[in-house]
């Protein structure tokens, strides 16, 4: 099993597993991809650690930009 999962958030509080990453730096290339895409947030969660480690909402200001 990958250690990390990328997640839509719905506008209502509600969230759906996209696709599975093996490292952090992949599974955050793919949610500001996803968020580019589709104008929604994602974000990883770290199944070992058992959270949330990134969202697009956060790395997308941090960048200054809209994902691609």
């Amino acid at each position: 099993m990958e250690r990390y999962g990328v997640f839509k958030r719905f506008l209502k509080g509600g969230y759906l597993w996209v696709r599975p990453a093996n490292d952090l730096t992949e599974a955050k290339t793919q949610m500001l991809d996803l968020a580019g895409t589709t104008g929604r947030e994602h974000f990883v969660f770290d199944f070992v650690l058992r959270r949330s480690v990134a969202t697009s909402l956060k790395d997308i200001k941090a960048a200054g930009s809209v994902a691609r």
